[in-house]
């Protein structure tokens, strides 16, 4: 009996890797899909049918849904009689810099101190690998790429053992804290007990379960969440959490480690069974499986009894299309009532018929949008992230000439994938980042330049009086990083390079952008603001 070759793990890491940032588990399709049947919001269900959209688009072209692949983190189980005669580490760090290259992935692992890219998305501690063990032979690897969107707003906090009580509180405290930003709506993975590191582990291992999982506990806490009204992006809505999973550790008695580790609605995770016993010249369908790590195994293209919905889904073998398109034949997005938690008329859209502009824009055009107007842009939009407003910033004040005009330019808060193309550059997927860490940044480019427009998610912390009567803030849904491509007509330069893919200066030419929604006019509205008032009443 042969044993399980190095090259054999490394491709199969490739493949899952592959599976995981194209396509998502049915079990999230369905979440999403049920809080669209339920959402009443106008706003909201906007966001939601272009996630649903933006995620048959990457399954359909083999494309990553979301611009930022992540840092890898795997949970590899090894049956105890397996026969491992290779450094597993290695294959393993040897699949994700074959990914990087085929799927592809953005290089995006750094060095902390000096910010250096490793270019391959491996580095010191990168991949993130967690072992465990199980009885036979095989060897399940689950790659869960995290990307930081959502990884930025997780928290922790130690607790005292008489504060048990208030472990909910903490939890919903930490998702109203996070807004917008973390591209909800969320799951909510909860680690309770055990020590500093291990309620973290606990807590990112919790989101590999089944999204229709909960007990009442967990339920309960989901409600409370849902309550709040942040909903979709934070523009308000039913569905800020589609589920919350608590695991238990048991802990020293003087403590109560408490770990929040939030995840986006790109709930992404695949897994890969190996038999560790027989050498295996490739992986085919019968050894890639998509199942969670506790053994509940389900075909790529088939549900459940467990995975079924509320719409009472038939035994026929459900695709992820088939399961979106039956959602948008039974909805065919018509109006709805408001709820509850939705933004009363005073807050609603200013206008019904979207604006369509072309850049550069004067400030009459953005003078004329109201916070909730839909917009569609055409013309060209510059990327910028921190380390392209840190260098614009150092240029301005060293009196030095930018290499771009930003003359009533667009900035587009995106870090995003490309790849070398015919001796220039495609676009693979082009979503917004959080544009919070822009926030403090945002005033001086604006004192220097006319920028008239930023797009991006999330929403910045009291940006309303910065931006008043000369700029405007565009959200564009978080993730939707393969349904900008089509927009995106040509990669017409880029700056910085040196500064990294996401980091660089992209210009790109783009064709009815959009639906972006104004979250902060520039008459001193704020949606997030409004939303943020709302769930805290």
């Amino acid at each position: 009996m042969n044993a399980l070759k190095s090259q054999v793990v490394a491709d199969a890491v490739e493949e899952v890797i592959k599976q995981a940032e194209n396509r998502l588990p049915v079990d999230v399709i369905e979440a999403l899909v049920g809080a669209r049947d339920t959402e009443n919001d106008k706003t909201a269900t906007s966001q939601l049918d272009a996630i649903l959209e933006n995620i048959s688009i990457a399954d359909d072209r083999s494309i990553p849904m979301c611009q930022d692949t992540g840092i890898l983190v795997f949970f590899v189980e090894i049956g105890r009689d397996a026969r491992i005669g290779f450094d597993l580490d290695g294959a393993i760090h040897q699949g994700v810099k074959q990914a990087t290259n085929s799927v592809p992935l953005r290089p995006n692992a750094v060095e902390p101190l000096t910010r250096l890219n490793s270019g391959d998305n491996t580095g010191d501690g990168l991949p993130d690998i967690n072992y465990s063990f199980k009885d036979g032979k095989a060897i399940t690897i689950t790659v869960a790429p995290k990307g930081a969107g959502s990884e930025n707003m997780s928290a922790f906090r130690m607790l005292k053992p008489s504060q048990v009580g208030s472990v909910k509180d903490f939890v919903v405290e930490t998702v109203q804290n996070a807004g917008g930003m973390p591209c909800p709506p969320i799951i909510v993975g909860v680690g309770i007990g055990g020590s500093f590191d291990k309620s973290a582990r606990l807590a990112k291992r919790s989101l590999l379960r089944n999204l229709g999982d909960m007990d009442e506990y967990e339920l309960d806490i989901l409600q409370a969440i849902n309550s709040l009204g942040i909903g979709p992006m934070g523009l308000g809505g039913r569905t800020t959490a589609l589920a919350v999973h608590v695991e238990k550790a048991h802990c020293h008695t003087a403590s109560l480690p408490v770990s929040v580790n939030i995840q986006c609605w790109a709930n992404r995770h695949a897994s890969v069974t190996l038999d560790a016993g027989h050498d295996l010249a490739h992986v085919t369908e019968q050894h890639m499986t998509r199942h969670h790590p506790t053994e509940q195994h389900m075909t790529r293209h088939q549900l459940t009894e467990q995975h079924k919905t509320r719409h009472q889904l038939t035994e026929q073998h459900m695709t992820r299309h088939q399961l979106i398109e039956q959602h948008k034949t039974k909805h065919q997005l018509t109006e709805q009532h408001k709820t509850k938690h939705q933004l009363t008329e005073q807050h609603k859209t200013g206008q019904d018929v979207p604006h369509h502009l072309t850049t550069p824009l004067t400030r009459d055009d953005i003078m004329e949008l109201q916070a909730g107007d839909i917009v569609y842009l055409s013309g060209t939009i510059y990327t910028a992230r921190d380390e392209a407003h840190l260098r614009i910033l150092e240029l301005t004040n060293e009196g030095k000439p930018l290499p771009f005009d930003l003359e009533g330019a667009v900035l587009y808060h995106c870090g995003p994938l490309m790849q070398k193309d015919k001796g220039g550059w495609r676009t693979v997927a082009a979503g917004p980042t959080t544009s919070a860490r822009m926030t403090d940044m945002t005033p001086q480019v604006l004192d220097n330049y006319n920028v008239r427009a930023i797009i991006g998610k999330g929403g910045m912390k009291n940006i309303a009086p910065v931006l008043e009567d000369r700029c405007v803030y565009l959200a564009y849904t978080g993730g939707c990083a393969a349904l900008a491509v089509d927009m995106i007509k040509d990669v017409r330069d880029v700056h910085w390079l040196d500064l990294g893919m996401p980091e660089a200066v992209w210009v790109l030419e783009v064709e009815n952008f959009g639906p972006l929604v104004v979250g902060v006019d520039a008459k001193g509205r704020d949606l997030y603001e409004e939303v943020l008032g709302l769930a805290l009443k």
